[in-house]
């Protein structure tokens, strides 16, 4: 008899177990949540983002800046005109990018420079680099007016991979925008999103028009549409919700953070997965 309360007890226990468990599950795939962390001034013309240290990034008046913990530091490069992007994924090689000159200048975690300047022109053979990326050891994503994707290594100044152009991909895909992890780039356009590996082989297009932002998060991407945040895992769109009204001039997500800038203050935010 006893024996019976307690398997009945056990059972009971388990599809409990299962039904919080299924229920979770459920609850994730329909939305992820967010709270608010900290509300930080900041003066600058644009916000870049947060590293993996804390440190806050940011561009005022054409120069990079750097705020640590105890202090400030800066870098500017006047003869290379205006700063086109800065990618801070590996806050010890920053990747600045001069499109105006067809030019890039990599940074250690100290603003020094790790490189002379690296002229497109010069060293490769195309003019006109659209878009940079960070990648794996000492190669860089390119992305060319001739609409082709290249993971080039800029110590050894050679050319490692060249795709197809993106229309042999997709037919008249015009890309506005790239993004990369170590294992994952992708090319962003109004219609949608073209996914390349790490050694440029071809995985995927997405087929999400009108997409303003991507930002690499785990195997897959946050991205942004109409002022609403999605993240796409597994082939599905999840939306995420934010308690934000205030206008949003830059964003950078880290991990689990997202960083939003309205011109004024920089809002944190935790993602709850």
């Amino acid at each position: 008899m006893y024996q019976l309360i307690f398997l009945t007890f056990v059972l009971m226990k388990i599809k409990i177990f299962i039904l919080l468990l299924l229920t979770g599950s459920f609850s994730h795939s329909q939305e992820i949540q967010t709270e608010l962390v900290s509300k930080t001034p900041l003066h600058a013309d644009s916000f870049i983002g947060v590293d993996e240290l804390n440190h806050i990034y940011f561009i005022k008046n054409n120069v990079l800046f750097k705020k640590r913990n105890l202090d400030t530091i800066n870098y500017s490069n006047i003869s290379l005109g205006k700063i086109t992007s800065v990618n801070i994924q590996n806050p010890f090689k920053l990747i600045v990018f001069y499109k105006e000159f067809n030019s890039v200048v990599v940074l250690d975690n100290n603003l020094n420079e790790l490189t002379n300047r690296i002229d497109f022109t010069k060293e490769t053979l195309f003019n006109n680099v659209q878009f940079v990326s960070v990648s794996s050891e000492n190669d860089l994503w390119l992305y060319a007016d001739d609409t082709k994707l290249y993971l080039y290594d800029y110590k050894k100044h050679s050319i490692k991979v060249e795709t197809q152009p993106m229309s042999f991909y997709h037919n008249s895909l015009n890309a506005n925008q790239i993004k990369s992890n170590y294992k994952n780039v992708w090319l962003l356009s109004e219609k949608g999103v073209i996914q390349f590996n790490e050694y440029g082989n071809y995985i995927q297009f997405i087929n999400i028009e009108n997409i303003t932002d991507i930002f690499p998060l785990k195997k897959d991407f946050i991205y942004s549409k109409n002022s609403s945040f999605f993240f796409w895992e597994n082939e599905k769109s999840i939306p995420i919700s934010l308690n934000y009204t205030q206008t949003i001039k830059n964003i950078n997500i880290n991990n689990s953070s997202m960083y939003i800038f309205d011109g004024k203050d920089i809002y944190q935010y935790t993602l709850k997965y």
